[in-house]
């Protein structure tokens, strides 16, 4: 049985049990600060189980993309060692909100397993909870397992939890016993056993509680069920493999991999095996995140990423110096399309984006190896522990990107640990040097707010000043009745016009007001359904105060412009540079929009000139804009555009349309017609990263001021040139080639100079230990290169040639490549250090700054050459 087809029999049981299809969610889990990546099948419900979000279905069934390869679930070391750990796979499950709980869970576990797949009911076993007597009971009493098949086991691998925080609660595990042959072969292996013998295949996950910041557990308001079951695994028993990797699902990349190697996967050595399955599964999970809009970078779910592919980088120079790891996406594409398209609608931003991040490193890999294999030999050498110290494995990491994944894996393969303590303790201190520090929780108060039933209604989108009553005021995360004036504090009121950053667009700016007192607006916060506002509080104030809210209405009107202008710009560059165009960012602010997104090809000025023209046009069209609120299925299906990095309610969106044109899920606030946003102006385009662009516009007020300013420019320059406006260019440039020429003659006439003069100065020059040697010095000459380059052509030798002026003193060294055998211009820079030189250079060259003339500078040099 494929996979295909174990994925369709998995969909139709649970079909045929009323749960709704939903699709895999995104690997970028959606406003979810605990995970980096999506790791699990219920991280989309994660909201329902806390019954924060309601949805039309309680029953559900999913196969969910996760990636755990950081933070608390993170294999990655593991992959390419053992025949099971991936850091992508897919997550199949079923899920229960406040419907069925133990009982069904495991029954229909058992069903779909022995009667759906026909797995053999005499090699299953399971575990559960050591505390879990309902689900002991329920395997013995009514699935009918005898009690030697059932095994108590601790919180280590009974107890789930999605991460340090959020639901959790007992589970309980089906395996497949693989028999004596596999594992550890110890008559008394069980399930719990580290090796493959017994193998899981299903965790049912009875989601009980809320465990919070402090460790403690807090019961659930409505119990559910989670259950999650690896393709890969459960593929793996019904194809009788012995590895996750000889499945269909890995082996068309295994097979590719052979082609570009010419190295057999199943006949090759352990080592040559766990090249092939880190490169196997390493394309799996580098591909789908940077489908998802993962992006490569130094911290968080980028520095992860990076980590991937570099980990695969260095794999695959154990089978080839070719580098052959983006050619693995397109196989991926191929097997993967039918079931997520997203992969074949990326898969030049992905190749693109592979092939950048593995050139980019490959110096660094060669380099930060030797560095490594020169620390082990040392140590060898020295008969020292085989330890690699954590201020090594730190230089490593920031000085050539070797992620400490990287330098456990070489170390290991040499008999070597690393001091992983040792390191993390330099990684705090960098955290600290860059002032980067863990943002504070406020699960407390949101607990708070939760037993008050607090929240806030927006009314921003209709009105900026808003009267309303304070429901909550907190000071330090502490809940008070009142407060005295001068104090500062976070008010929670029954309704805000006050928008809270989010989707791009930045918090508003205003005030508040109490009686004939004003308090400034000094941040804004959400939290849980609550607008927090940050005051100095004006007057006494308490709980029940009326209080009016009041917006900056010029800020705010031009942060709706710019808002919309985004859409606009979006839609604009989808239709000129096509569909290719993809969102992965953005700032709203009243002053500018910035927009970044994924396109492979460069974008040329004709190009930008038409998607402005379009913007443009549609904002003379002055079309009104439509909002309205929609299911996100029913949104999707019409093409609404959603952005990979929002948390949506499946029940509810808002799409902002501007008909005939864009049409986006936002929850943002908007002009009421494009008329209203004036103009628009593109003034920047750059690129981020390989396939990742960013512009920045202007719109309104600001676009009309850069319009005005330029045309003074422009205005000046013409009477300044004497030319009319549209002939500025043109006599500009014929004044750069004026100059260019003069420039051109001067340099000329200064070489002509200094070849009259290069005989007199080699003259001058002495032999130290059979090396001509000339000490220069000249007052006020810009050309001091070209003089030393002179002085070495038209004899050989050793050249220094200093230029005093009143702003500084430079220098220039010079060894003719006959004798640079003899003059080792790296040390002769590290001595001109001593001497107060800053500088550097390559190969026979070395130019640089003096601070001050050292007494007898040339004296000096003698002596250092006298000791060749």
């Amino acid at each position: 049985m494929n996979s295909f087809e174990i994925r369709t029999k998995f969909f139709d049981f649970f079909k045929k049990l009323d749960h709704e299809v939903v699709p895999s969610s995104s690997l970028i889990p959606a406003q979810d600060p605990t995970l980096l990546f999506t790791n699990a099948g219920m991280n989309q419900f994660k909201d329902v189980f806390l019954s924060k979000e309601k949805r039309s279905y309680s029953r559900a069934v999913s196969i969910q993309k996760c990636i755990r390869a950081g933070g608390k679930h993170n294999d990655l070391e593991n992959v390419g060692f053992t025949r099971r750990h991936l850091t992508f796979f897919e997550m199949m499950g079923n899920f229960s909100f406040g419907d069925y709980f133990k009982k069904e869970a495991i029954v229909y576990a058992w069903d779909f397993l022995t009667k759906e797949l026909g797995l053999p009911k005499e090699k299953l076993v399971v575990s559960v909870y050591k505390d879990d007597e309902d689900a002991y009971k329920i395997w013995q009493e009514i699935v009918g397992l005898s009690s030697s098949k059932i095994f108590k086991l601790g919180e280590a691998d009974n107890f789930w939890q999605m991460g340090e925080t959020g639901p959790c609660g007992p589970c309980s595990e089906i395996y497949i016993d693989r028999g004596g042959n596999f594992g550890c072969e110890k008559d008394r292996c069980t399930p719990g056993c580290s090796c493959d013998r017994f193998l899981e295949i299903w965790n049912l996950v009875f989601m009980e509680f809320d465990k919070q910041p402090d460790g403690s557990l807090k019961s659930l308001k409505s119990k559910g069920i989670d259950t999650g079951m690896g393709l890969e695994r459960l593929t793996t028993v019904m194809q009788n493999k012995e590895s996750v990797y000889e499945t269909d699902l890995f082996m068309p990349i295994i097979k590719k991999i052979e082609q570009l190697t010419g190295i057999n996967y199943l006949s090759g050595s352990e080592k040559v095996k766990s090249a092939f399955r880190v490169l196997a599964d390493h394309i799996r999970s580098s591909s789908f995140a940077i489908a998802d809009g993962a992006v490569p970078s130094n911290e968080g779910r980028g520095y992860v990423l990076r980590k991937i592919i570099r980990r695969a980088l260095m794999f695959s120079k154990k089978l080839t110096e070719k580098n052959i790891f983006p050619e693995l996406a397109a196989t991926l594409s191929e097997y993967f399309a039918p079931i997520y398209p997203e992969i074949r609608n990326n898969l030049k931003l992905i190749v693109a984006t592979l092939t950048s991040e593995t050139q980019k490193f490959e110096h660094n890999l060669v380099h930060g190896q030797n560095i490594l294999d020169k620390y082990i030999h040392d140590r060898l050498a020295a008969n020292l522990d085989k330890v690699i110290s954590g201020d090594q494995a730190f230089k490593l990491y920031d000085t050539y990107g070797f992620p400490l994944e990287l330098t456990k894996v070489i170390a290991q393969e040499n008999g070597f640990s690393v001091d992983v303590d040792s390191f993390e303790a330099n990684m705090e201190e960098q955290r600290l040097r860059s002032g980067k520090k863990c943002d504070s929780n406020d699960m407390g108060v949101q607990e708070f707010l939760d037993h008050k039933a607090i929240a806030t209604e927006f009314t921003g989108y209709d009105e900026h000043v808003t009267s309303t009553t304070i429901k909550a005021i907190l000071i330090n995360d502490t809940f008070v009745d009142e407060v005295s004036a001068g104090t500062e504090c976070f008010i929670i009121t029954e309704q805000s016009p006050f928008y809270v950053e989010c989707g791009g667009q930045v918090s508003d700016q205003g005030y508040i007001q109490v009686d004939d007192k004003q308090a400034r607006l000094i941040a804004l916060k959400k939290i849980n359904k609550t607008i927090a506002s940050l005051i100095q509080a004006p007057v006494d104030l308490k709980v029940g105060s009326r209080v009016i809210l009041v917006v900056d209405s010029p800020s705010r009107i031009n942060t709706m412009k710019n808002h919309t202008a985004t859409h606009l710009l979006q839609a604009g560059l989808i239709e000129i540079l096509g569909k290719g165009v993809r969102q992965s960012g953005s700032v709203v602010e009243p002053d500018y929009l910035r927009f970044d997104f994924t396109y492979l090809d460069s974008i040329n000025n004709d190009q930008i000139k038409q998607v402005e023209d379009l913007v443009n046009k549609k904002i003379m069209e002055d079309i009104p804009l439509k909002i309205e609120e929609s299911t996100l299925k029913e949104a999707t299906a019409k093409g609404v555009i959603a952005f990979f990095g929002e948390k949506y309610n499946p029940e509810k969106v808002r799409v902002v349309e501007v008909p005939g044109f864009s049409a986006e899920l936002c929850g943002g606030t908007h002009v009421n017609s494009t008329g209203e946003i004036g103009a628009f102006k593109i003034t920047e385009i750059s690129a981020l990263s390989a396939g990742n662009k960013r512009i920045v516009a202007l719109t309104g007020p600001k676009a009309i001021e850069l319009y005005q300013d330029l045309f003074n420019d422009a205005k000046v320059l013409s009477q300044e040139f004497k030319v009319p406006q549209n002939q500025i260019v043109a006599a500009i440039k014929k004044q750069r080639d004026q100059l260019k020429a003069s420039n051109d003659e001067i340099k000329n006439l200064r070489k002509e100079v200094y070849s009259a003069k290069i005989n007199e100065w080699a003259t001058k020059s002495k032999v130290i230990k059979h090396i001509p040697f000339l000490f220069l010095e000249l007052n006020n000459v810009s050309d001091i290169e070209q003089i030393a380059e002179m002085l070495v052509n038209n004899k050989p030798g050793f050249y220094f040639v200093i230029n005093k002026s009143a702003e500084s003193i430079s220098f220039m060294a010079i060894v003719s490549k006959d004798l640079a055998n003899k003059v080792n211009m790296k040390d002769f820079g590290n001595w001109l250090r001593t001497q107060g030189a800053l500088g550097g250079g390559k190969d026979n060259v070395l130019r640089g700054k003096l601070s001050k003339l050292p007494v007898d500078l040339e004296r000096s040099i003698v002596n250092w050459l006298e000791l060749l």
